[in-house]
């Protein structure tokens, strides 16, 4: 919070680090829960706030208010885990149920232009501020018929010399992460859900074990891992596509997970008592239901190697260029107008991979008829 003060004032660091020394800072005003403390403390403990508590006691020296704040995190980590653990999240059985249907009525087109509303801020006008960036001659300018041109376009895929590879690097990387880290999480996401073998809650928490490392401290690590031999990796794709990897898999695992758990063991369990093994009754009954699933996480990976910059930034060099680092590249030189060419063109390709994917017969609409049949 003190960060975005800091970006929206255009005050400087000491001014913000002064205005924030005490909680709360001037200006701030106080929301309580009804005037009740018992409240206010189950509000403060049940929304992340025991975090940023060690987080700011660590950061002013209070070695026990961090333990404190540590102590009271896993607490509620592991309360949660026993309550939502013994709930059950399957939707896809052996007994039917219907989806049930809430009729809006006269309130569906007010419905409609709240969610249009929704969607103004963060979809509709980013996107209108990058197309009019990239075909007008001043990026803070708005276009118009006469001001129209196609210079920045041109610039950036004729005149802009890393811009083919970066395109063909990001190509390769989203589609390969992609790939080898949906059928990795695949695998890890039915082991521990389905409790195939014995320690699968270690497999399960080595697969999300990475979201709490930072991606540039992971490209430090495998910077200096790599660089050194028997596996000297640096200066090629192999070790972005492990960086990439290791980032997006646990968002991979825990989609995954969470589609599994949408489907009822009892289906494989009724396929098993009719002869079928365990991988026939996955290929045959588990996997179409997975399809969506599946894409989705596979979109998913895509899209996030497409803007992964962290990692990037640390690993790359000038033959292993991607996107997002060509773009921060033209961020410090200050060009706007080839930055939103780039954007548009991380949509273009985001969006035809994705309905390519889509359209691929074992992934799209065909699978679920053949299924029917």
């Amino acid at each position: 919070m003190a960060l975005f003060h800091h970006h929206r004032t255009l005050s400087s660091i000491e001014e913000v680090r002064t205005a924030w020394a005490t909680w709360p800072p001037k200006g701030v005003e106080t929301v309580t829960a009804w005037n009740l403390p018992l409240v206010n403390t189950l509000t403060l403990l049940l929304s992340g706030t025991t975090v940023t508590w060690s987080h700011h006691a660590l950061q002013t020296g209070d070695r026990k208010g961090a333990k404190i704040g540590l102590i009271l995190t896993i607490l509620l980590l592991q309360a949660q885990k026993f309550i939502l653990g013994r709930r059950g999240y399957s939707v896809l059985g052996g007994k039917y149920g219907a989806p049930r249907r809430i009729e809006l009525r006269k309130w569906r087109w007010a419905a409609l232009a709240f969610c249009l509303l929704m969607l103004l801020n963060p979809v509709f006008l980013p996107y209108f501020a990058l197309f009019n960036a990239a075909f007008s001659p001043n990026a803070t300018t708005l276009v118009t018929p006469s001001t129209f041109t196609l210079h920045n376009i041109v610039f950036v895929f004729t005149e802009l010399s890393s811009t083919q590879l970066a395109l063909k690097n990001t190509v390769i990387l989203g589609t390969a992460t992609a790939t080898i880290g949906t059928m990795l999480a695949l695998v890890i996401a039915y082991v521990t859900t389905r409790r195939v073998i014995a320690g699968h809650r270690v497999l399960g928490f080595l697969a999300t074990a990475p979201v709490a490392v930072p991606g540039i401290v992971l490209g430090v690590g495998l910077f200096l891992s790599y660089t050194r031999p028997p596996f000297v990796l640096y200066g090629t794709l192999w070790i972005l596509l492990i960086a990439f990897l290791t980032i997006n898999l646990p968002s991979a695992y825990q989609q995954l997970q969470a589609a599994f758990a949408t489907i009822h063991p009892e289906l494989e369990d009724a396929s098993r008592i009719l002869g079928a093994t365990r991988l026939r009754s996955l290929l045959q009954i588990t996997a179409p239901l997975l399809r969506t699933g599946v894409i989705a996480t596979w979109c998913f990976i895509f899209i996030g190697v497409m803007r992964e910059l962290s990692a990037a930034i640390v690993l790359f060099t000038s033959q292993t260029k991607v996107i997002s680092v060509l773009i921060y590249d033209l961020n410090e030189s200050g060009d706007l107008a080839a930055i939103s060419v780039l954007g548009i063109a991380m949509l273009v390709i985001t969006f035809a991979v994705v309905l390519a994917v889509n359209r691929i017969p074992i992934f799209g609409g065909n699978a679920g008829t053949r299924l029917r049949n």
